[in-house]
C-alpha cells in the first residue's frame, strides 16, 4: 500500500515534466511505469469502491444484480488483479488507436494546409526514393490543361556528430510557391539555390531547416550544417532560411534542398511526386483524366486529387496500426481467460454459499444471471480504468510531442465504441462456463461442501 502510494506520488511529477516539454522521454516513460505499478499495487483498495459505482445499476435488476455488485466488490484482490490485465490490454489499444488516429490527422491537416496542387503524380508503390521516371515529368509538362509542374525528390544523409541517418527534401524553389503554402520563419525561398560559390568553405548549396530542428540545433541563417553523402562525403550546406514545422512535415523531411544542389549530392535521377496545378478555366478531372492517359505507357502511376493524396499520406500508419492492435487483442483475449479461470475460483470458494442461496429460493436461471453479472461487471471495471489509462497516456504523448511536431488529440469516437463493446462480449462469453458449472450443482451436496 505504502510503496503504491510513493509509486503514484512519483508518477504525477514525471507526467507533469513530461507533457510540458521539461523532461526527456525516459522521465514520461518512467511516470508511465509508476502509474503502472500504482494501479497493480493500489488496486485492492480502490476496486471494491469502483466496482459499487459502476454496478449500482445491476441492483435494479433485484437480488441477483446485487449479489453480483457484492460478490466483485468483497473479493478485492482477486477482482483487482483480474480488472488489472484486462484494463492494461485495453489501455494499450485505446493509446495506440488514439495516437495513431491523431498522428493521421495531423498529416492530413497539414498537407491540406500546405500543399495547394490541384493532382499530385505519385509512383503507385509509394516509394519515398524515387519512383517516376523523368518522362513522367516531361509527359505531365506537356499537357494543355498542365499550367505548373514542380518536382519533389528524397535523398538520405549522415549526421557527422551523431551518425544518425536522416532523410531530406529536394524541391524547386522557382515552382514550388505556385503549388504550395509554404511560410518561412527566416529568410526566403528565393534564396535555397545557392551555388557553391557560397563563401563557406566548400559548401556545395543552401538549406532550409523546419523551426523544431533549427531550434533544438542552435541553427539560424547563414550557419553551416555539415552533413555527410555518400558520393562526395562530408560537406558543409549553408542555412539560407526556417520554415515552419507544419511544412516541413508536409514535404516530408526536416531538411529542404534545391534540385540544383540534390543533383550535385546525389546520381539519382528520379522524382518521388510532382505538384500539379491546372490551367485556369480547365478542369481538374479532365485534367486528371488527361494525365492518366498521357502517363499510362509509364511504370506504375498514380494521378491523385488533393484530398487523396493527403490520405494516401497516412496509409502506413493504417498498416502499423492495425498490426499492433490485432496484436494487442491477444492480450484482451488472455484476459478475458483470466477472468473465467477467476469466476471459477470464486465459485469453488462459495460452494456453500451458492448452495444456501439455492435452497431458500434462488433459481437456476437467477444463478446464472448473478454470475454473468459479476463477469460483466469485472470487464466493466477494466473498461472504465482502461479507457482512462488509455486516453490520459495517449493525451500526454501527444502533448509532449506537440512542443515540436504540432501533434493534435484526435479521438476515434469509432474505435472507442468497438472497444466497448469488446469489453461487453468479453464479460459475457467470460462469464458462460463458470455460470454453467454453478448452476449445475446439486444443493444438498454444496450445502455440505466445507
Amino acid at each position: 500500500m505504502a510503496v503504491g502510494v510513493v509509486a503514484a506520488a512519483m508518477a504525477l511529477p514525471a507526467i507533469w515534466f513530461g507533457a510540458a516539454g521539461a523532461g526527456s522521454l525516459a522521465v514520461l516513460a518512467a511516470g508511465a511505469i509508476s502509474v503502472v505499478v500504482a494501479l497493480v499495487l493500489l488496486g485492492p483498495a480502490s476496486v471494491p469502491t469502483v466496482a459499487r459505482l459502476v454496478g449500482r445499476p445491476l441492483t435494479a435488476a433485484g437480488v441477483p444484480g446485487a449479489l453480483a455488485r457484492q460478490s466483485a466488490a468483497r473479493a478485492p484482490r482477486r477482482t483487482a488483479a483480474t480488472v488489472t490485465a484486462l484494463a492494461l490490454s485495453l489501455a494499450l489499444v485505446v493509446l495506440i488507436a488514439v495516437v495513431g488516429a491523431s498522428i493521421k490527422t495531423s498529416m492530413r491537416d497539414s498537407y491540406r494546409e500546405v500543399v495547394s496542387a490541384d493532382l499530385v503524380v505519385e509512383s503507385a508503390r509509394g516509394e519515398m526514393l524515387g519512383g517516376l521516371v523523368p518522362a513522367a515529368y516531361r509527359n505531365t509538362a506537356a499537357l494543355e490543361e498542365v499550367d505548373v509542374v514542380s518536382r519533389i525528390r528524397y535523398g538520405h544523409w549522415k549526421d557527422p556528430h551523431t551518425g544518425t541517418v536522416s532523410a531530406l527534401t529536394a524541391v524547386d524553389p522557382v515552382t514550388l510557391p505556385d503549388v504550395t503554402n509554404v511560410e518561412m520563419v527566416a529568410g526566403t525561398l528565393a534564396q535555397l539555390d545557392r551555388e557553391g560559390g557560397d563563401p563557406a568553405p566548400g559548401a556545395v548549396g543552401g538549406i532550409l531547416l523546419s523551426e523544431r530542428v533549427a531550434s533544438k540545433r542552435g541553427l539560424g541563417v547563414g550557419d553551416r550544417l555539415p552533413m555527410t553523402f555518400a558520393r562526395l562525403g562530408t560537406r558543409p550546406l549553408v542555412v539560407v532560411g526556417v520554415v515552419t514545422d507544419t511544412a516541413s512535415q508536409a514535404l516530408g523531411t526536416d531538411f529542404l534542398v534545391s534540385l540544383a544542389t540534390y543533383d550535385r549530392l546525389y546520381t539519382e535521377r528520379v522524382d518521388a511526386s510532382l505538384l500539379v496545378k491546372v490551367s485556369a478555366g480547365a478542369s481538374v478531372g479532365a485534367a486528371q483524366r488527361d494525365l492518366e492517359s498521357a502517363l499510362s505507357t509509364l511504370p506504375p502511376v498514380e494521378v491523385r486529387d488533393q484530398a487523396a493524396a493527403a490520405d494516401a499520406r497516412t496509409s502506413t500508419v493504417d498498416q502499423i496500426v492495425g498490426m499492433v492492435t490485432a496484436l494487442l487483442l491477444f492480450s484482451v483475449l488472455i484476459a478475458m481467460l483470466g477472468i473465467t479461470n477467476t469466476l471459477a475460483l470464486s465459485i469453488l470458494e462459495r460452494t456453500r454459499e451458492i448452495g444456501l442461496l439455492r435452497a431458500v429460493g434462488m433459481t437456476r436461471r437467477q444463478l446464472r444471471y448473478a454470475i454473468r453479472a459479476e463477469a460483466v461487471l469485472t470487464s466493466v471495471v477494466g473498461l472504465v480504468t482502461g479507457l482512462v489509462l488509455g486516453l490520459g497516456f495517449a493525451a500526454v504523448a501527444l502533448t509532449a510531442a506537440g512542443h515540436g511536431m504540432g501533434a493534435v488529440v484526435s479521438v476515434p469516437v469509432g474505435v472507442l465504441a468497438t472497444v466497448t463493446g469488446i469489453a461487453a462480449v468479453v464479460g459475457l462469453v467470460a462469464g458462460v462456463l463458470p455460470a454453467r458449472r454453478a448452476a449445475r450443482m446439486e444443493v444438498l451436496a454444496a450445502i455440505a461442501e466445507v
